[in-house]
């Protein structure tokens, strides 16, 4: 007596409809066999059930399918509105209804997006629905609550039937059914169908957050990697600049002042002060070069001054000088002007790292490079003669650098809109691919195609 004492009025108004939800469903369950169905109610089952399978099936977009759901919901109870709310969580300061259906005669006052202050009456629905696997039903024809204020003020519902869902992804949610033109007293068949049907939601429910959660993921992932590439070219290019304008010109000071003391050299002066003279005029030489092909490989000041297809020219031209054993053929039938500016760095990029690829792993003597119009697209082929690979296991398990190129390259052409093909088999040569749909304006004219 004295533990009841110290009990609210509100956690005894609790337990006592706790009590009338069980004392209800055990009538339910003692007054209808449940393995006892007419024909026309089994068939009435399977064909709601199979409507509310086939709203799941019909998309894969969370808002579109919980909306499509309602509206199957409304119908086969044929109430007046169908809704769930997030989040079923009796401790949650605020709520809201982000998908419904309902009868235009019955509107709901305010909106998917709106968030509306947690209640009383809704924390003890949340309570109550959380604690059992059974279907709640509210309202003048029930026994176990009465409608609350809120639900009868914004929604104008008489009758209600409500049941907590719990997907594998968040918080809980609760599904609801208002009957607003008339109190409901809902029947054991009613509520056995709630229950199948909202086990169904709240399988669609998790696969369909799970997906939603993993396609964030995807985005967050896709703006990362487009930041990345971005500040790896600003970097790229800094350092190129830094080579040039620093080391570059004091390289290119010191060869010009040992070719100058050669120049100035007495035709007396001991020939090993000319030989020694004339090796650290090579070694100047060398290395000038050497950092010209660095800031090349960088960041060609051409890319930057003339665009992609001279600065791809240039290199294709330097890579013959430094891989001689490979021969280089192009097929380049491309306008600077009709490449995207956004493009311009990434077709480089791509050609680029293809290109090493070529003369590091394939052991071919000759690789082809072709850029092209197909359509209204842009494309990229890289050809070789080598050895191939197998492009699965490769990009699956990278243990050599090859494999880190190939997923990078894919990255660099998916985040600038195209799609990366790896055409190779085992001594067979590989076709690196790689596509761009053009916007309208850049789309070559039929006579630029014939031509």
């Amino acid at each position: 007596m004295k533990q009841d004492e110290r009990k609210t009025k509100s956690e005894l108004l609790y337990e006592l409809r706790l009590q009338r939800l069980e004392s209800l469903h055990l009538k339910e369950k003692l007054s209808c066999d449940q393995s006892v169905f007419s024909d026309k109610r089994q068939l009435s089952y399977l064909e709601n059930i199979s409507l509310i399978d086939q709203a799941i099936r019909q998309t894969t977009n969370l808002d579109e399918m919980m909306n499509s759901l309602m509206e199957v919901l409304r119908t086969i109870f044929q109430c007046d509105q169908a809704w769930l709310l997030h989040p079923c969580d009796p401790n949650a300061q605020s709520w809201r209804v982000p998908f419904r259906s309902v009868d235009a005669r019955y509107p709901i006052y305010f909106g998917p997006e709106d968030n509306l202050p947690a209640t009383e009456d809704l924390r003890e629905n949340c309570l109550l629905a959380l604690n059992s696997s059974d279907p709640l039903p509210l309202g003048e024809e029930n026994h176990v609550k009465d409608i609350p204020a809120a639900a009868h003020d914004e929604a104008a519902a008489k009758s209600a039937l409500l049941i907590a869902l719990h997907p594998k992804v968040g918080r809980p949610w609760l599904m609801g059914l208002h009957q607003c033109a008339r109190a409901r007293r809902w029947s054991p068949e009613d509520k056995r169908m709630y229950q199948d049907i909202s086990s169904r939601i709240s399988d669609a429910l998790s696969t369909t957050l799970f997906y939603q959660n993993l396609e964030h993921n995807q985005e967050r992932l896709k703006h990362l990697s487009t930041q990345l590439f971005r500040a790896q070219e600003e970097e790229r290019k800094r350092v190129a600049e830094e080579i040039h304008d620093e080391l570059g010109q004091a390289a290119l000071a010191i060869k010009m002042g040992v070719e100058n003391a050669l120049y100035l050299m007495h035709d007396d002066a001991p020939e090993s002060m000319r030989r020694s003279l004339q090796s650290s005029s090579n070694l100047a030489k060398n290395m000038v070069e050497k950092m010209r092909r660095m800031q090349t490989s960088l960041y060609p000041p051409t890319l930057r001054d003339f665009g992609a297809i001279t600065a791809l020219n240039g290199f294709l031209g330097d890579f013959t000088n430094i891989y001689t054993n490979m021969t280089v053929k192009r097929s380049i039938h491309v306008t600077e002007e009709r490449i995207p500016k956004p493009l311009r760095v990434t077709v480089f990029r791509l050609a680029q790292e293809a290109l090493y690829n070529a003369a590091k792993h394939s052991h071919g003597d000759e690789v082809t490079v072709i850029l092209d119009y197909l359509g209204s697209h842009l494309f990229l082929e890289i050809i070789d003669n080598g050895i191939g690979f197998d492009p699965n296991k490769t990009i699956r398990y990278p243990d050599k650098r090859l494999g880190l190129g190939l997923t990078s390259m894919r990255e660099r052409a998916e985040m600038s809109g195209g799609v990366m093909e790896i055409d190779s088999t085992p001594g067979r040569g590989t076709i690196i691919r790689s596509i761009w749909r053009l916007p309208q304006e850049e789309q070559p004219s039929p006579s630029l195609e014939e031509t």
